[in-house]
């Protein structure tokens, strides 16, 4: 389970308590949730291997979220992102996803960066798109309740969603802020995935991504992505700046953007 590891990265994130700990093979860290001073760039990632609907355990544990976790860490970290959050395990709770979102809107530079990763379950449902919900801890978070948090960061800022999971599109139709934003999702709104050890749609962005000589635009991610993959789960970008296209990928990542 995520929430059992320690976490290793190479700089301490915030202040306070221990918060879901991951593993990861860079040096000793650890990972404290908290009020927040003004940061320019936040990664919250969210490992949701062990996940409830309406209270009652369902789902088998997600194999995939702690990979999934440790490689967007590594993104992050190789575009300079100043702070990573991490939530696994029993610590992927609805009130803590939603309170670190929270913390974000209130922390974030006017022109800063939020990355905000999902591995785990998601439901679809029989309702309107806005009620996916990705399945944390202890309840579901829906899309419409996901999208009005997020809406709720600087008007200037700036949003990266990577979800590795079912229906992984459907965050992108519920947006609702004036904030420039960028989903990255391993199929579409819908489709689902397969159970695998590792997710092969984040083996790949790590793998674009994090290269010394990483020059790919966004365009290109976007067309290597989809290439080669299953129909029944083909991965997708979106974004709302038309500009972002030719830009470099990685540097939407970071503050140079």
């Amino acid at each position: 389970m995520l929430a059992m590891f320690r976490c290793v990265l190479p700089a301490r994130i915030g202040h306070g308590h221990p918060i879901g700990e991951i593993d990861i093979d860079t040096p000793d860290f650890e990972i404290y949730a908290g009020a927040m001073t003004a940061i320019p760039s936040l990664a919250i990632h969210v490992g949701a291997d062990l996940a409830t609907e309406g209270g009652v355990q369902r789902w088998p544990r997600s194999v995939a979220a702690a990979d999934t976790v440790r490689r967007t860490a590594q993104i992050c970290r190789s575009a300079g992102v100043a702070e990573q959050r991490t939530l696994g395990g029993a610590a992927a709770t609805k009130a803590a996803v939603l309170a670190a979102l929270r913390d974000a809107a209130a922390g974030l530079t006017r022109d800063g960066l939020l990355v905000l990763t999902f591995s785990g379950r998601t439901v679809r449902g029989d309702g309107p798109i806005e009620t996916t919900r990705w399945c944390l801890f202890d309840a579901g978070l829906a899309m419409s309740e996901l999208a009005a948090h997020l809406a709720r960061l600087p008007g200037t800022s700036r949003l990266v969603i990577i979800t590795d999971t079912c229906h992984a599109t459907a965050i992108a139709r519920c947006l609702l802020g004036p904030q420039l934003a960028v989903v990255i999702a391993s199929c579409r709104e819908d489709q689902t995935m397969l159970e695998r050890a590792r997710s092969e749609f984040v083996v790949r962005l790590e793998r674009l991504l994090c290269g010394e000589d990483c020059r790919c635009s966004l365009a290109d991610v976007r067309a290597t992505l989809e290439a080669d993959t299953p129909d029944c789960e083909r991965p997708a970008v979106w974004t709302n700046v038309a500009d972002w296209w030719p830009a470099r990928a990685r540097a939407i990542f970071s503050n140079a953007a």
